[in-house]
Protein backbone atom coordinates (compact mmCIF):
# COMPACT_ATOMS: atom_id res chain seq x y z
CA UNK A 1 0.00 0.00 0.00
CA UNK A 2 1.26 3.34 -0.76
CA UNK A 3 2.38 5.99 2.08
CA UNK A 4 -0.04 9.05 2.13
CA UNK A 5 2.74 11.75 2.14
CA UNK A 6 0.31 14.50 2.05
CA UNK A 7 -0.50 13.29 5.89
CA UNK A 8 3.30 13.53 6.62
CA UNK A 9 3.80 17.04 5.03
CA UNK A 10 0.70 18.61 6.67
CA UNK A 11 2.37 19.00 10.13
CA UNK A 12 5.02 21.24 7.77
CA UNK A 13 5.07 24.23 6.06
CA UNK A 14 6.59 24.29 2.73
CA UNK A 15 9.87 25.56 4.05
CA UNK A 16 10.45 22.77 6.47
CA UNK A 17 9.34 24.36 9.80
CA UNK A 18 6.83 22.45 11.70
CA UNK A 19 3.22 24.73 12.28
CA UNK A 20 2.03 25.56 15.24
CA UNK A 21 -1.59 26.73 15.42
CA UNK A 22 -0.70 29.15 18.16
CA UNK A 23 2.31 31.07 16.22
CA UNK A 24 2.17 34.48 15.42
CA UNK A 25 1.85 35.17 11.46
CA UNK A 26 5.11 36.20 9.92
CA UNK A 27 4.22 39.73 9.58
CA UNK A 28 4.49 40.76 12.90
CA UNK A 29 0.37 40.67 13.16
CA UNK A 30 -1.59 39.22 15.94
CA UNK A 31 -4.00 36.72 14.63
CA UNK A 32 -7.63 37.03 15.23
CA UNK A 33 -9.37 34.61 17.74
CA UNK A 34 -11.54 31.90 16.64
CA UNK A 35 -14.91 32.43 16.76
CA UNK A 36 -17.52 29.42 17.78
CA UNK A 37 -21.38 28.90 16.61
CA UNK A 38 -21.54 30.14 20.34
CA UNK A 39 -19.77 33.05 20.25
CA UNK A 40 -21.86 33.96 16.82
CA UNK A 41 -25.06 33.12 18.51
CA UNK A 42 -24.22 35.46 21.79
CA UNK A 43 -22.43 38.11 19.30
CA UNK A 44 -24.81 38.56 16.60
CA UNK A 45 -28.35 38.74 16.03
CA UNK A 46 -29.76 35.83 14.28
CA UNK A 47 -32.00 35.85 10.78
CA UNK A 48 -35.30 36.79 11.25
CA UNK A 49 -36.34 35.00 8.45
CA UNK A 50 -37.37 36.65 5.26
CA UNK A 51 -41.23 37.53 6.02
CA UNK A 52 -39.85 39.66 9.20
CA UNK A 53 -38.80 42.40 6.71
CA UNK A 54 -42.08 44.44 5.30
CA UNK A 55 -43.83 47.42 5.12
CA UNK A 56 -44.88 49.01 8.44
CA UNK A 57 -42.09 46.34 10.72
CA UNK A 58 -41.03 48.26 13.40
CA UNK A 59 -38.15 46.92 15.16
CA UNK A 60 -34.49 47.73 17.04
CA UNK A 61 -33.30 44.75 15.04
CA UNK A 62 -33.91 46.85 11.54
CA UNK A 63 -32.41 50.02 13.23
CA UNK A 64 -29.15 47.76 14.56
CA UNK A 65 -29.30 46.23 11.11
CA UNK A 66 -29.56 49.56 9.43
CA UNK A 67 -26.36 51.22 11.92
CA UNK A 68 -24.74 48.06 10.26
CA UNK A 69 -25.31 49.02 6.87
CA UNK A 70 -24.66 52.92 7.26
CA UNK A 71 -20.62 51.36 8.67
CA UNK A 72 -20.81 49.67 5.61
CA UNK A 73 -21.31 52.41 3.41
CA UNK A 74 -24.40 51.11 1.67
CA UNK A 75 -26.64 53.38 2.98
CA UNK A 76 -26.78 56.98 0.81
CA UNK A 77 -24.68 59.34 3.00
CA UNK A 78 -26.34 60.94 5.73
CA UNK A 79 -29.13 58.81 5.61
CA UNK A 80 -30.20 57.14 8.67
CA UNK A 81 -31.39 53.87 9.09
CA UNK A 82 -34.36 53.70 12.05
CA UNK A 83 -36.04 51.19 13.38
CA UNK A 84 -38.96 51.57 10.54
CA UNK A 85 -38.79 49.02 7.71
CA UNK A 86 -38.47 51.45 4.52
CA UNK A 87 -37.38 51.39 0.79
CA UNK A 88 -34.33 52.53 2.19
CA UNK A 89 -33.62 49.87 4.12
CA UNK A 90 -34.03 47.54 1.21
CA UNK A 91 -31.90 49.66 -0.88
CA UNK A 92 -29.45 50.08 1.19
CA UNK A 93 -29.53 45.81 1.72
CA UNK A 94 -29.58 45.62 -1.83
CA UNK A 95 -26.18 46.93 -1.97
CA UNK A 96 -24.63 45.33 0.89
CA UNK A 97 -26.01 42.22 -0.88
CA UNK A 98 -24.35 43.45 -4.14
CA UNK A 99 -21.15 43.66 -2.51
CA UNK A 100 -21.17 39.91 -1.69
CA UNK A 101 -22.52 38.84 -5.07
CA UNK A 102 -21.15 41.63 -7.20
CA UNK A 103 -21.81 39.36 -10.63
CA UNK A 104 -25.31 39.09 -9.13
CA UNK A 105 -24.64 35.51 -8.73
CA UNK A 106 -27.07 35.38 -6.19
CA UNK A 107 -29.68 37.73 -4.65
CA UNK A 108 -29.17 40.89 -4.49
CA UNK A 109 -33.77 41.68 -4.14
CA UNK A 110 -32.56 44.06 -0.83
CA UNK A 111 -34.98 41.48 1.32
CA UNK A 112 -32.21 40.17 3.81
CA UNK A 113 -31.66 36.08 3.18
CA UNK A 114 -29.52 34.11 6.25
CA UNK A 115 -25.83 34.39 4.10
CA UNK A 116 -26.18 38.01 3.65
CA UNK A 117 -27.56 38.71 7.49
CA UNK A 118 -24.88 36.65 8.94
CA UNK A 119 -22.07 38.40 6.64
CA UNK A 120 -23.48 41.76 8.04
CA UNK A 121 -23.27 40.77 11.82
CA UNK A 122 -25.89 42.62 13.33
CA UNK A 123 -24.98 43.10 16.59
CA UNK A 124 -27.31 40.97 19.09
CA UNK A 125 -30.21 43.21 20.88
CA UNK A 126 -32.54 40.27 21.92
CA UNK A 127 -31.14 37.76 24.82
CA UNK A 128 -29.20 35.19 23.96
CA UNK A 129 -30.89 31.93 24.44
CA UNK A 130 -28.09 31.85 27.44
CA UNK A 131 -29.18 34.84 28.96
CA UNK A 132 -32.90 33.72 28.83
CA UNK A 133 -32.36 30.68 31.07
Amino acid sequence: MPSNDHTARSAKQADGKAESPTAAPEDGTTPAPATTADDDARLYEPYPGAAFFHGGRHSPIVAAMGRRLEQEACAPPGLRLGPDWTRAHQRAFAAWQHTLRPKGGGDTSGIPDDVAWRALRVPRITPSPAQES
